[in-house]
Formats: C-alpha cells, structure tokens, sequence
C-alpha cells in the first residue's frame, strides 16, 4: 500500500499514548517480539541482529507507550526517496485503540520530516482497513504459499 505523504488523512493519537525513538533496543524487540513470533528464546538473538544493522542512518524506531510500558513499535526506512513503514506492532491487550495506526502516523511523519514524499508497507488483513482510513491505496499484491508437507 502507498500513500501520498501530503494527503495522509489525520491520525489522532490515543490518550496516553506516548511514542518516542528507541533508547534499548531489548524494550524495542520485546515490544515487537509477540506480534512477530519471537519467542523468549530468540530475544538475545534479535537484540544482536539489530544491533549489528549497517544501515542505522536509514532508520527510525519508535516505540508507543502507555504507562511507561511499550505497547506498540513502528519502524521507518528510508531509502529510494520512500518512507517505508515496517515492524508496526501493538500488543495484544492494547490492540483496537488506534496505536498501531499511531505509530504509523508518526513514522510517516518522521519520512515527512526527511523529506520524503510517498510512504508505503505492507498489510495485513487486519491492518488493512485502519491504513485505507489514513489514505493509503493498495498498488500491488502478493501471496504466501506454503510447501507441502513431507511425506515419507
């Protein structure tokens, strides 16, 4: 999905709702680990992978949280002239109260920010119908298959 970053439709920020750029990044994958299927196993993992990212001028991290506990994560990539939006994460208890949109708006704005002028991600199902409300138009498409299983 894309969106013109000057046509992006307002986002307004739940109450208590604190996003701000990554300090550690442990909170940053803790944070993100569940909705993404890293278990407590491969924490220490991820922490080192991201740590050891080349490309870190490219990147923001943000981080939303409620309380002082991260709830939700967002990411912004830059590169091509295209603020690229990944890692959008909420935790489970705290989903369907407009964070993950949040925390996409303000990785939007940080592109913005940079003087970037499209913003793109990918959806899904879920996440769809929440990225179509803020302006953005679907401009590709693709699936995931799965091998069959073994047999003998």
């Amino acid at each position: 999905m894309a969106v013109d970053l000057d046509r992006l439709a307002p986002v307004e920020q739940p109450a208590g709702l604190e996003i701000a750029p990554v300090d550690a990044l442990e909170e940053w994958v803790n944070a993100y680990g569940p909705s993404f299927g890293v278990t407590g196993d491969l924490i220490d993992e991820a922490v080192r992978n991201e740590s050891a990212r080349t490309d870190d001028a490219r990147i923001v991290r943000l981080v939303g949280r409620i309380d002082g506990r991260a709830v939700g994560t967002a990411l912004l990539y830059d590169a091509h002239g295209v603020a690229g939006v990944y890692v959008v994460a909420t935790a489970e208890p705290y989903r369907r109260r407009g964070i993950g949109a949040a925390l996409t708006a303000a990785a939007l704005q940080a592109g913005r920010e940079r003087g970037l002028a499209i913003g793109t991600l990918q959806a899904s199902g879920m996440g769809a119908p929440v990225y179509r409300r803020m302006g953005f138009v679907e401009v590709g498409e693709y699936r995931l298959f799965s091998p069959p299983p073994r047999t003998g």
